[in-house]
């Protein structure tokens, strides 16, 4: 190949993958600004053209680095069109879920862990940038909220289809450029994570963090998200303990991780009993904001094709019967998802995509953890893996977005992280009494970083 050609490709990579993660992440604001055929087209430019610039740059794709557990869950769901009720929209997702998966394994394969995050750092920092900026045009030169633009000549505009509600002045919740306040959160939450780790990992533009922490902060606040904030309770004290515990021996870690483990155990056990006044004190009611009422019609749905389910679809069409008046919302919109990607999972593809989905993201969680563990003292970045993993994993029990769009695309990218790099390292702890080898971290293993 060129090397001239493939050199200015390589130089095309990142912003290749800013355009991945901004895409996936901040779909919905896409479609909201040039409407959802406008918003097709633009995505299989955007996935085509990273694809050439990820092959002229030299990069390859092989079975060998994609994650066997991941891709056996998308191949079910593929294969649902087979018996999947409403054939048509099950093609039209399995489709979709190819081409996610895809930027999944591109940016993965294309990046270096750090690179990686770095791009999808940039990426949510485009998203938060431009919802202060559009928040802003309407608070100070609109004035009243204002609905996508491809809903403007519409004659009534459901209440909860409105992309700005003018709320920035008046405490939030505010929904970005986004246009929900739960994905929004979610984005500062993970862009929080990162600025953090990076800041703490680099030591440098301290200014410069605290303004994008502050930037994070803000729209947690104006937010005002349940779901987020419990995902970032779990996600910052898992990072907190992880450095607490970074200059301790291999066993003082390995004891303080299974005292951590047990606690955690025990806190969920906690919350899991005391479940009515953890949700008061969250300010949302007991059946978590009207989840309950849609899990138990999904398990009744269920129960009618248990083994293989309904058939996969990436949101519930609003056009097919079964989904249009299954959970219909206060403003007279129907449900587009389960809140819970594994109630999602098994209403479509039942008890076997469920058992493969859980064994995926177990399988992610657990890896993922290990490697930042091993790594722990001489590079943070798996760290920051690791908590970003571990957010999604909470959000997944009252969010399905794990399943699409954005989270999906970080969750494949993990996995084939895992597979590609971060596995090429056996792991031996060390000996007893081995005081060199007991400094696990940077001394036995920092050859990780440069292989990740």
């Amino acid at each position: 190949m060129n090397t001239t050609v493939s050199s200015r490709a390589e130089s095309l990579l990142p912003i290749a993958g800013v355009a991945i993660f901004f895409l996936a992440f901040a779909g919905q604001g896409v479609r909201n600004t040039f409407g959802w055929l406008g918003f097709g087209i633009i995505t299989v430019l955007v996935l085509v053209a990273c694809w050439v610039v990820f092959f002229l740059a030299g990069r390859r794709v092989t079975l060998r680095r994609i994650s066997l557990s991941v891709s056996s869950f998308i191949v079910l769901c593929c294969l649902s069109v087979i018996w999947s009720q409403y054939r048509l929209e099950t093609f039209a997702s399995a489709l979709i879920t190819l081409a996610t998966s895809s930027a999944g394994i591109l940016v993965a394969i294309a990046f270096p862990l750090r690179q990686m995050l770095k791009v999808f750092m940039d990426a949510m920092k485009i998203v938060v940038v431009l919802s202060y900026l559009l928040e802003l045009w309407v608070a100070l030169f609109v004035g009243h909220r204002i609905p996508p633009m491809y809903m403007r000549h519409w004659k009534e505009v459901p209440e909860l289809y409105y992309w700005i509600n003018d709320s920035l002045f008046r405490g939030g919740p505010i929904q970005g450029f986004v246009g929900n306040r739960n994905p929004l959160a979610f984005i500062a939450l993970l862009l929080l994570l990162c600025v953090v780790v990076f800041w703490i990992q680099d030591r440098n533009q301290h200014v410069r963090n605290l303004l994008w922490v502050c930037a994070c902060v803000g729209i947690l606040i104006l937010t005002g998200s349940a779901t987020v904030f419990v995902a970032m309770l779990v996600s910052v004290s898992a990072l907190v303990f992880l450095l607490i515990i970074r200059h301790l021996g291999f066993y003082e870690r390995r004891f303080a991780v299974r005292v951590a483990l047990t606690a955690a155990a025990s806190f969920l056990l906690v919350a899991v009993v005391m479940k009515d006044q953890v949700t008061e004190l969250l300010g949302r009611s007991s059946d978590m904001t009207g989840r309950g009422v849609i899990w138990a019609k999904l398990l009744e749905l269920w129960s009618e094709h248990p083994l293989l389910g309904w058939g996969w679809v990436v949101m519930w069409p609003p056009w097919l019967p079964l989904f249009k008046n299954l959970v219909v919302r206060p403003d007279g919109t129907p449900t587009m998802q389960a809140h819970n990607a594994y109630i999602e999972a098994l209403f479509q593809t039942g008890i076997v995509g469920l058992m493969l989905l859980a064994f995926a993201v177990l399988w992610v969680m657990i890896r993922v953890f290990r490697v930042a563990l091993r790594d722990l003292e001489s590079d943070l970045i798996p760290v920051l893996a690791a908590v970003l993993m571990l957010a999604m994993f909470v959000q997944s029990f009252t969010e399905s977005r794990l399943l699409t769009e954005g989270n999906w695309v970080l969750f494949v990218a993990f996995a084939t992280w895992l597979k590609v790099r971060a596995e090429s390292i056996d792991f031996h702890p060390p000996r007893r009494g081995d005081e060199a080898s007991r400094r696990l971290g940077a001394a036995g293993y920092a050859d990780l970083s440069a292989a990740s």
